[in-house]
């Protein structure tokens, strides 16, 4: 009977189920759960490619003269009655040279198949997100001194992964938008790298 006669209130209270249904429905798509950051990467493995290390230059020492030996003449001088007066030597007026400047450290050359290198002081605004693909990077270290490669991770935070030594090199499987620094053993950050799509060497000198 209530169905073929409905009462206003009972329409109104139709329609108001209805508009809760919707909005429920509404609210619990845009409230998915995001997609979670990437795992962290895998641990590295030692590649042969060894760098050769600079060889060091010995410089040609500089050679030095000695002034020739100053010989007197030993003619006697006639005394004269009168000597003429000494006059002082007028200032030179000549400019004092420049102190000569240090040259400025030329910034190291990027090779092709090389990472550009970040300077350390970068190291405080980088940490990892998420969404980049996998790839590679080849850590090889130049310096007479053992570092250590650190992943930054996504608090900013760095967790170590390897210690090279003079010589070593390793390839280490990251993701793009996850940086890397490389520190020396009492921690100070000496370089820091961020990784391509490609596989590419970070060279630490």
């Amino acid at each position: 009977m209530w169905l073929r006669d409905p009462s206003p209130m009972l329409l109104a209270a139709i329609a108001l189920g209805l508009v809760v249904v919707v909005l429920a429905s509404i609210v619990s798509v845009f409230a998915a759960p995001r997609r979670p950051d990437l795992p962290p990467p895998l641990e590295g493995q030692a590649i042969l490619a060894s760098p050769t290390r600079a060889g060091s230059v010995t410089e040609t020492p500089e050679k030095s003269y000695a002034p020739p030996s100053v010989s007197f003449s030993s003619r006697a001088v006639a005394p004269t009655r009168t000597t003429a007066p000494t006059r002082r030597a007028a200032p030179s007026s000549r400019a004092a040279s420049p102190a000569p400047t240090r040259p400025r450290p030329k910034p190291p050359v990027v090779r092709p198949g090389d990472l550009a290198p970040l300077p350390a002081s970068r190291e405080s605004r980088l940490r990892s997100h998420g969404g980049g693909p996998s790839t590679f990077i080849d850590f090889v270290n130049t310096r007479e001194s053992t570092v250590v490669v650190h992943w930054i991770n996504y608090d900013g935070r760095r967790q170590q992964y390897a210690v090279l030594r003079p010589g070593q090199s390793y390839r280490q499987q990251t993701y793009v938008g996850h940086p890397w620094v490389v520190a020396d053993e009492r921690g100070r950050g000496l370089v820091c790298f961020e990784p391509a799509r490609q596989t590419l060497r970070a060279v630490i000198r």
